[in-house]
């Protein structure tokens, strides 16, 4: 997954190397790097110690670069450079990156870190950067369901999910 070329950029000037991008590697390399991405969620919110700017925020920041690297090139080649196949594996990927992100913003033992982070913002002497992420990451959150019970956050995602199938479908 490192040394891809739909996650290892090595075109001009640090860009992707299109010519070396086909359409039917996308989706293994979509599926890998969401495995990798739920995997790193996991590691940040399960971590046994106490959450702090650089166990949570820096790390959740930091998290999913070859899911951010793959799907902002397949979601370009989408919207700009589509085909049938690209289109048939948009379908696909829609709904998928839809239950991904919902289940990232839904999962309370993260949500509850971050929370923790939010309620101490003004003791935690950030600078007004850190702050400035730490609220915008915290509304995004609760924008998407993290602080609903069970039952709605099942109702949201599913709603989310069909938006996401049927903007695929309309696009």
């Amino acid at each position: 997954l490192a040394s891809h070329p739909l996650t290892r950029w090595t075109g001009p000037i640090g860009l992707p190397d299109f010519p070396k991008i086909d359409d039917d590697g996308f989706e293994p390399v979509l599926d890998a790097a969401l495995v990798a991405h739920a995997r790193e969620i996991e590691a940040i919110a399960g971590n046994r110690d106490a959450p702090t700017i650089a166990n949570t925020l820096a790390a959740l920041e930091q998290a999913g670069d070859a899911l951010s690297r793959v799907s902002s090139i397949f979601w370009m080649r989408a919207g700009a450079h589509t085909n049938d196949a690209v289109r048939a594996l948009e379908r696909k990927v829609a709904p998928k990156m839809s239950r991904h992100f919902s289940a990232i913003y839904m999962n309370a033992a993260l949500f509850a870190r971050i929370d923790a982070l939010y309620a101490r913002r003004e003791v935690l002497d950030l600078d007004a950067e850190t702050k400035r992420v730490l609220e915008k990451t915290w509304k995004r959150f609760v924008k998407a369901g993290a602080s609903l019970g069970e039952a709605d956050k099942a109702r949201l995602a599913a709603i989310n999910e069909e938006l996401a199938l049927l903007g695929a479908r309309f696009g």
